[in-house]
C-alpha cells in the first residue's frame, strides 16, 4: 500500500471528502461489483474456468494499464521498476503471490464459498502484523497481539467445525498478506508496479490461452457476444478500483484508509447471504471473534495515531 499523503493544490477538508469518494468506489468495486461480474461468468450456462479468468485479466488488463499509465505520465515510474534489480525481483516474487490470490479468489466465487474469501480478506491486516512482528523485527502493541491471538481462534474455531483448514481463507490472507509486504520493499507505486506483475505473468497467461484454445476448452467467443465483452472488459475490471484506490491514499490518511478497507469483505460477506451460503452458528461465532479483532485493532491503530498527533501538535509535550 502507497504512503496516504494529501495533495497540496487543494484544500485538505476538499481533498479529505474526495479521499473517502474514491476510497468508496474502490473497496465497493472490489468488493460487490468485482464477486458480481466473476459470479456471472463462472456459473452456470456462461460458466467460465478460474484459469481462464485469471489469464484475461492479465492479457486484457496490460492494455488499459499502459494507455493509463501513458495518460497520467508514468512511464518513468514503470522503466524505473523494470531496470532496477532490486524492485524488479520483488515484482517478480509479487506476481507469483497476486496470480495465486487471483485464482483462489476466483475459485471461492465459482464453487459458492465467497464467505470463506471475506473471512480471508477481514484477516489479513492482522496476518499483516504478524508479519510485521516475525519478519521485520516489529514489536507489537497489547492491543495487536491480543487482536492477533483472536483471529487465530477464529481459525482453529473453524478448522475444528469443518474437520479442516479453512484454506480458501487462509491462503488469501497469507497470499495477501506477503504480496503487500514485498510491493511495501519494492517501493513501487500501484499502477506501474501492477503493469510489472501483469508483464511478468504475461507469458504465463498467453502459454495458458493457448493450450485451453488447442484443447478446446477456451470459453471466450463462445455463446451470446455479452459474455465475450464482459470477459474483454476484465481489464478494465481490475484497473478501475486500483486507479481510485491509489487516488484515495493520495488524499487520505493511512488511518482513514485502512477503515475503508473493510468495506471489500463487508461487501463479500452480504452477498455470500444474498446467494445463500450456508452460515451455520460457529461459523458465525468465528466471524465474530474476527469482528471483535478489527474492531480492537482499528481502535488501537485511532488512539496511537490521535496521540502522535497531539504530539506533533504540541513537541513541548514530548519532553
Amino acid at each position: 500500500m502507497p504512503p496516504a499523503t494529501r495533495s497540496p493544490d487543494a484544500p485538505p477538508t476538499a481533498n479529505a471528502a474526495a479521499g473517502v469518494g474514491y476510497g468508496l468506489i474502490a473497496y465497493v468495486w472490489w468488493g460487490s461489483i468485482v464477486p458480481i461480474y466473476l459470479r456471472a461468468l463462472s456459473r452456470g450456462d456462461w460458466a467460465t474456468s478460474a484459469v481462464e479468468l485469471v489469464s484475461q485479466r492479465v492479457v486484457f488488463g496490460i492494455p488499459v494499464l499502459l494507455v493509463f499509465l501513458l495518460l497520467v505520465g508514468r512511464f518513468g515510474d514503470l522503466k524505473a521498476a523494470i531496470v532496477e534489480p532490486k524492485r524488479l525481483r520483488a515484482l517478480l516474487l509479487s506476481s507469483a503471490l497476486i496470480a495465486c490470490n487471483w485464482f483462489v479468489f476466483i475459485y471461492s466465487v465459482a464453487t459458492d464459498r465467497l464467505i470463506d474469501a471475506s473471512l480471508g480478506y477481514y484477516i489479513t491486516p492482522l496476518v499483516s502484523i504478524a508479519l510485521g512482528v516475525v519478519l521485520l523485527g516489529e514489536r507489537p502493541r497489547r492491543a495487536q497481539l491480543v487482536a492477533i491471538m483472536m483471529a487465530v481462534a477464529a481459525v482453529v474455531i473453524l478448522t475444528w467445525h469443518r474437520g479442516g483448514l479453512p484454506w480458501i481463507a487462509v491462503t488469501l490472507a497469507l497470499s495477501f498478506g506477503f504480496y503487500g509486504l514485498v510491493r511495501k520493499r519494492a517501493q513501487t507505486k500501484p499502477a506501474p508496479g501492477l503493469c510489472v506483475e501483469m508483464l511478468v505473468l504475461l507469458p504465463i497467461a498467453v502459454g495458458l490461452y493457448a493450450w485451453l484454445l488447442y484443447s478446446g476448452r477456451a470459453e471466450i467467443g463462445e455463446g451470446p457476444p455479452m459474455r465475450t465483452a464482459l470477459m474483454v472488459l476484465s481489464g478494465v475490471m481490475v484497473v478501475v478500483p486500483l486507479v481510485a484506490f491509489a487516488a484515495a491514499a493520495h488524499r487520505l490518511r493511512l488511518a482513514t484508509l485502512g477503515m475503508l478497507q473493510y468495506l471489500a469483505p463487508t461487501g463479500q460477506f452480504v452477498l455470500s447471504i444474498i446467494y445463500g451460503e450456508q452460515l451455520d452458528t460457529t461459523t458465525l461465532v468465528a466471524f465474530m471473534f474476527i469482528w471483535a479483532a478489527l474492531v480492537l485493532y482499528s481502535w488501537d491503530a485511532w488512539r496511537v495515531g490521535r496521540i502522535a498527533r497531539g504530539r506533533l501538535k504540541n513537541p513541548v509535550a514530548k519532553q
